[in-house]
């Protein structure tokens, strides 16, 4: 394929860009040996495994970060905001999942196999530089959430030797021992690929949601004698609410979920499936939340490698440059671990300000500018610049305006005032130096020996038929 890089420069007007034409697709973004015939893949997925990956992307850190979020806003600010961030997320998840089939229908080529589909479809929208925006966003982003759950992993796996096998392992060597035995799964392309890996994440977190209901109702007696109640406070509030985001923002790997399913257009299906589930997670609410969270590494890691592959022009099948790269990155990202293995303070700051955008406002915005496109490509094939505001006003229905227009606000004013409170939290925090500067001061010792797991009780020393001495990680207050 020839691409002529000319056109990426022009320009109908000088406030009207052009719309690239079918040929202008990358030859890296795509894979002619992938064919579709009526908006069917051979091969693809189906829907319900499709919510397999969703599940296993969307209730990982999820599980943990909603509790934390409920525990800080309170029960009815917690409820409330849960429901607004459920439902606004789960209609920008449609978006993308509606805007994906407008492009296939416009521009068949992406009905190939595309390496960047959340890319795609912000150049489809808003240009070139939305594109270079998002996929640097998505980078953070998913390579954010890959550190989190090595680090979730790590300290769950030094729960489990310290209690069943009367071994104190440091969070540190655990980082490193988790992403050697990660590693190898990285290399896997897509999700289609993996399908394994997501039946193991999902059912894991199943049985953790089991067994934490268990775990409540036996503890029901003795932590009913001490419920700590502290008063709601927007600004509380507002702190967590990247928490909250977090746990709803798994927005980038939907595109290349999609993409990888038999019938494309019954992704909707598994989004609402997946976040109906997900809900039932949160609300209800750790051998089994390990296994959960390091399974879901490969699926959360995946966007950002293959974005990164077509950065670098690497083929789509298996070869050295792939092995190379991933395994560099996913360095980059066990040195991020062993640098910050504090991840509370991390999924704030992470939630309130790029998982905000990505999830919560940004689809909406593109999804609006690409129906008006859409509606003025139906009157004209040939059109080929990108709407105008005043187009996509005339254009799109009020009622859908002002929910996305509403959706966009709530999410921009929260996004920014969580951002503010997660970079004071963060820089006020008493945070752990990195572990390679705990290793040359002092050595990597085991770091709970007053307990490490948090009881009920305003002490969180309360547990039944368990002496809270070396169990519970009491708290001073």
């Amino acid at each position: 394929m020839i691409v002529d890089r000319t056109q990426f420069s022009r320009f109908k007007d000088n406030n009207s860009p052009i719309m690239y034409s079918p040929d202008m697709i990358h030859p890296f973004e795509t894979d002619s040996g992938r064919k579709s015939k009526n908006g069917v893949h051979s091969g693809g997925m189906g829907w319900p495994k499709a919510s397999l990956f969703l599940i296993g992307h969307s209730a990982g850190a999820g599980m943990l970060a909603m509790p934390m979020a409920f525990s800080v806003m309170g029960v009815e600010i917690g409820t409330l905001l849960t429901i607004i961030c459920a439902g606004f997320s789960l209609n920008t998840g449609l978006q993308l999942g509606w805007m994906w089939l407008m492009l296939q229908e416009i521009w068949p080529e992406y009905r190939n196999i595309c390496q960047n589909p959340y890319g795609a479809i912000a150049l489809r929208s808003y240009g070139p530089i939305a594109r270079h925006a998002i996929e640097i966003m998505v980078c953070f982003s998913e390579l954010g959430y890959t550190v989190v759950l090595l680090l979730l992993a790590a300290k769950n796996a030094s729960v489990l030797f310290h209690f069943f096998l009367a071994m104190d392992i440091s969070q540190c060597y655990l980082i490193v021992i988790v992403a050697v035995l990660v590693w190898p799964s990285i290399m896997l392309r897509s999700p289609e690929n993996f399908w394994q890996i997501a039946w193991i994440s999902t059912a894991s977190s199943w049985a953790a949601v089991v067994l934490i209901v268990i775990g409540v109702i036996q503890d029901a007696p003795v932590c009913s004698k001490d419920v700590p109640y502290e008063p709601a406070s927007v600004f509380k509030a507002f702190m967590s609410y990247g928490s909250m985001v977090f746990a709803y923002a798994a927005h980038p790997s939907f595109p290349t979920c999609q993409h990888d399913m038999k019938h494309p257009n019954q992704f909707s299906y598994s989004l609402m499936l997946t976040w109906g589930i997900i809900s039932v997670y949160y609300m209800v609410i750790n051998l089994m939340f390990a296994i959960h969270v390091a399974s879901t590494i490969v699926i959360a890691s995946s966007p950002a490698f293959q974005m990164f592959e077509r950065m670098a022009k690497i083929p789509t099948e298996f070869n050295l440059k792939r092995f190379f790269l991933r395994t560099i990155v996913f360095f980059l990202v066990t040195l991020t671990a062993l640098t910050f293995p504090h991840f509370g303070p991390m999924i704030n700051l992470l939630g309130a300000s790029v998982n905000s955008l990505i999830a919560m406002i940004l689809p909406s915005a593109f999804y609006l500018s690409l129906r008006t496109f859409r509606e003025k490509w139906k009157l004209n094939k040939k059109r080929t610049e990108l709407p105008s505001f005043k187009e996509i006003f005339q254009t799109t229905p009020k009622h859908i305006l002002i929910f996305n227009i509403v959706s966009m606000t709530f999410g921009l004013l929260a996004a920014i005032i969580s951002t503010i409170s997660a970079i004071r939290t963060f820089l006020d925090s008493s945070l752990p130096p990195p572990c390679y500067i705990q290793y040359f001061q002092s050595g990597l010792s085991f770091s709970a020996p007053n307990g490490t797991i948090d009881c009920c009780g305003t002490y969180r020393n309360l547990t039944s038929e368990l002496d809270p001495n070396g169990f519970c990680s009491f708290r001073n207050v």
